[in-house]
């Protein structure tokens, strides 16, 4: 009795320890993703005002991240979320945000809020304000704050300056695209940028067109068009069992972030391979599109930096302007979605 109590015992203190399930750590059968990452660096930024960081807690989360692992994110999240772990997940964000000069335009309301009290402790060092803050944060809220700074993690920086060198606010004029003369003109809709001579990438029912679209802020943000390639695929399956909304191609009427949109990419190859959306447990309930769609540098460049990309459709080739025709006349739909890197 006193063995198969210890032997418990062990196993809750592996499944704390690891956030892996009760039953996965007494069973030995817990998933590793290795190598992991080394997360030392959360021990040298300011947000857990020395309260124990769970490292290893960190870097299985991160890891089953970049290898697009959804059980294991789900149980490793929950597990993040805990009060015993909020300082571990302040320090997380804080590695972020603090030295990001903004949230981002696609971060939730949570994140943007936290984040000015991120970098200010990052320029005093000194995080009490920015770690109480987490620490009362309802579980909804910790969660959309994980989650943001989850996307950053998952593309493979280790450091704060490593962070900071990857996710740098991207101009125009740095993917070798030059601004439009009349920029200064105010445009209602949304500047599209050709998508090349492809005739799209087909995985199922439809098929992929990349291009950029500018955002209302001015930056750009990769585009993935859809084009149906099946008599069941068009507007009704994009708004219906998609749940993509009608997009009127205004710069104005941006169309919103939908967290369980995911567009998952191969880092090695610089390919697209799986557009699908997860339900509340992280498991795919609609799978768009999969294939193997091998990018250019250049839109591959600004995925890695904007960890989202705007997907809309049907369109009827990969000319831009059939984007533009489509929300003129009402039969365009849209969402942005997070870009998962393996």
């Amino acid at each position: 009795m006193v063995k198969k109590h210890g032997k418990k015992q062990r196993a809750r203190a592996k499944a704390q320890r690891t956030g892996a399930g009760y039953a996965s750590a007494a069973a030995g059968t817990a998933h590793e993703h290795t190598p992991l990452p080394d997360m030392s660096v959360l021990m040298s930024v300011p947000y857990g005002c020395g309260r124990p960081l769970n490292l290893e807690l960190a870097a299985r989360l991160v890891a089953a991240c970049r290898t697009a692992c959804s059980p294991c994110q789900t149980s490793l999240a929950r597990q993040m979320r805990l009060p015993e772990s909020r300082a571990t997940l302040a320090a997380l964000a804080g590695t972020v945000f603090g030295i990001w000069p903004v949230a981002g335009a696609f971060a939730s309301e949570t994140t943007r809020t936290w984040a000015p009290l991120a970098r200010g402790a990052a320029a005093e060092r000194q995080g009490d304000a920015a770690l109480a803050a987490v620490e009362t944060m309802a579980d909804a809220q910790a969660s959309e704050l994980l989650e943001d700074a989850l996307d950053h993690w998952a593309a493979g920086g280790v450091s704060p300056e490593e962070i900071a060198n990857t996710f740098q606010v991207v101009e125009l004029q740095d993917l070798g695209m030059e601004p439009p003369e009349d920029a200064d003109e105010a445009d209602p809709y949304a500047d599209i940028a050709r998508f090349g001579d492809s005739t799209g990438w087909a995985g199922g029912d439809y098929a992929l067109h990349l291009g950029f679209v500018e955002m209302p802020d001015g930056r750009p943000l990769p585009l993935i068009a859809v084009e149906p390639r099946a008599d069941r695929a068009g507007l009704e399956d994009l708004r219906g069992r998609c749940g993509w909304r009608l997009w009127n191609g205004r710069a104005d009427a941006f169309p919103a972030l939908d967290v369980n949109w995911r567009i998952r990419a191969r880092i090695g190859t610089q390919a697209l391979e799986e557009i699908a959306h997860t339900d509340a447990w992280g498991w795919d309930d609609i799978r768009l599109w999969r294939g193997e769609a091998k990018t250019l540098g250049q839109w591959w460049d600004l995925l890695d930096v904007a960890g989202h990309a705007l997907l809309c459709g049907p369109v009827a080739s990969s000319d831009p302007d059939a984007i533009l025709t489509a929300a003129e006349t009402g039969q365009l739909s849209a969402v942005v979605a997070r870009a998962r890197f393996s």
